[in-house]
């Protein structure tokens, strides 16, 4: 391709519901330069994604694509291939939601004459031998493959045989808050909520999924109100595991101390107002609210799983605790509330680390560096930090 010449590029998830990889998608297609790339955006048909679906449209053209996810689907197989024949994108970005996502759009792509392709992984879930041989074929058809995070990059190697060389680390983003115009918000759900000094308030946003690691937080505030401890939490999210922590809020005496708040569109002044936020997963990569939590300056207690060490070095921009582990949350929880001036200082220095190293612009362009490198418009070398595992094949 000429330097000059607009890139046609496809960004692809098949997601059924809004997670860090539709997250992503979004802030690509939103933040690419117009100038330099024609964006077309595949989402999944599933209702989930309706309310991103329309959003996006009002920036680029968005093709509702139901995932082909067996090889006898041949009427999606042949949707698939002909709207990608008729496209003729320059490149495709596709987004892996889940290990055992689009397992056959790679071979339609290229049997549609789709020149370059690059995978993003936004999981290390380990799937079955028969879907990681599939997989394995995919990802050597590959220009280039990024991952979220080490551990996912490591995953690849592990699972796929990838050569860790080839695997780009483009970890998420957060924006700067404006905390002057969510103070106003947050300080009402505070009064809402009846917190204060001496009652603090605890957030943990996150989809009700078992590895999402609720049931281990619930257990944790057991043991803290059976030592006197007042509080309020914070549940955000909805998802498949929501009637059991109900449940479970419910044997443990925790009904006028938890409180459900669904799905938040607007999550940023909840994470302003709260004391502490928590991340209690049994497994994950680099959960978005994570960092939109550390650069509100919110002290944070997190699971030492995947990606969460990369960003939470523990005692300097947060906390760690073993996966699954209520007492060690407990201990750390209370540790917030009775030492509130060490949790400041820890929040200060995890939105000092995020505001300067993961946010979406530098997100944005990373793939942007990819993508020259994969066309062949520019060279590519790692330039250190948290991005530094981009760098260019050999």
């Amino acid at each position: 391709m000429r330097p000059d010449e607009r890139v046609s590029l496809v960004l692809a998830v098949t997601g059924t519901s809004v997670g860090s990889a539709e997250r992503v998608v979004w802030e690509l297609a939103t933040r690419l330069p117009a100038e330099r790339f024609d964006v077309r955006v595949w989402l999944s048909a599933s209702p989930g994604v309706d309310e991103l679906a329309e959003s996006l449209a009002e920036h680029c053209p968005v093709d509702r694509v139901a995932e082909v996810g067996s090889r006898w689907d041949w009427r999606g197989m042949l949707g698939a291939w002909s709207r990608l024949r008729r496209q003729r994108p320059a490149l495709l970005h596709l987004h892996h939601p889940r290990p055992t996502s689009d397992p056959h759009l790679v071979r339609l792509a290229q049997a549609a004459g789709v020149p370059h392709l690059v995978i993003t992984e936004h999981s290390s879930a380990r799937p079955d031998a028969e879907a990681r041989a599939l997989k394995r074929r995919e990802l050597r058809e590959a220009d280039a493959v990024t991952a979220v995070c080490a551990s996912a990059a490591d995953a690849l190697v592990r699972d796929y045989g990838v050569d860790r060389a080839l695997v780009r680390i483009v970890p998420h983003g957060a924006d700067p808050p404006d905390e002057a115009h969510e103070r106003a918000t947050a300080r009402r759900v505070r009064d809402d909520l009846g917190v204060g000094q001496f009652r603090p308030l605890w957030v943990c946003a996150a989809r009700f999924e078992e590895h999402k690691g609720h049931a281990v937080l619930i257990e944790a505030l057991r043991l803290l109100k059976e030592r006197g401890l007042d509080f309020i939490t914070v549940l955000a999210g909805e998802g498949s595991t929501r009637p059991d922590i109900e449940r479970r809020v419910a044997a443990a005496g925790l009904d006028d101390r938890v409180r459900f708040a669904g799905r938040v569109d607007v999550l940023g002044p909840v994470l302003l107002a709260a004391d502490a936020c928590v991340v209690p997963s049994i497994a994950d990569e680099l959960p978005i609210t994570l960092l939109d939590a550390l650069a509100r300056a919110r002290p944070v207690v997190a699971s030492q799983v995947g990606g969460i060490p990369e960003v939470i070095d523990d005692g300097v921009t947060g906390r760690l605790v073993p996966p699954g582990d209520p007492t060690a949350l407990a201990a750390v929880l209370q540790e917030f509330h009775t030492k509130r001036d060490a949790a400041w200082h820890l929040g200060t220095a995890g939105a000092e680390r995020v505001r300067a190293e993961f946010t979406w612009p530098r997100v944005v362009e990373a793939f942007e560096a990819v993508y020259d490198d994969v066309l062949g418009l520019a060279s590519f070398e790692p330039a250190g930090g948290p991005g530094s595992g981009m760098g260019a094949r050999r």
